[in-house]
């Protein structure tokens, strides 16, 4: 019996799940106002020119951010994986579309999808979050998740 009632509830699970995944998403107004839509294209650009320190700079000086490839603490840390990313490994023609902007108390966070290329053409894409912070007059990440979409 207890067999039969863990196999529903795994099957239960499993519908939820794909019923969720289905659905359509709605896209959310951006949170926070111009100056965090700013952060975001410029971002975006500074990746497609391999600016690696305009990158890094993005990140606030504790940022923490996680990919899979690791977790890196800190904006050097982060630099250097961006370098890795960006430069060594080739991916260009970055892209981001953000399909949750929300204000949590003095932070924004963001969701959404993001996609870039390799050098040999093969495109990739994923997912991100991200919570984003003032800091002074600007806007930093604070942390932010990324992962590669599986096929």
């Amino acid at each position: 019996m207890k067999s039969v009632s863990n196999t529903i509830c795994a099957v239960t699970v499993c519908l939820l799940l794909a019923s969720t995944a289905a659905s359509p998403q709605q896209i959310e107004p951006s949170a926070g106002g111009e100056l965090f839509e700013k952060m975001q294209s410029d971002f975006a650009e500074a990746y497609n020119r391999k600016d690696v320190p305009a990158m890094a700079a993005f990140f606030s000086e504790n940022a923490v951010r996680v990919t899979p490839a690791g977790i890196f603490r800190g904006r050097q840390a982060i630099g250097r994986e961006l370098q890795r990313v960006s430069i060594d490994l080739g991916l260009h023609d970055y892209s981001v579309k953000r399909i949750v902007s929300r204000v949590e108390g003095n932070m924004v966070f963001n969701a959404g999808e993001w996609q870039a290329k390799l050098s040999d053409g093969k495109q990739y894409h994923g997912y991100y979050s991200a919570l984003l912070i003032r800091e002074g007059d600007g806007v930093k990440i604070f942390e932010e998740t990324t992962n590669v979409a599986a096929p």
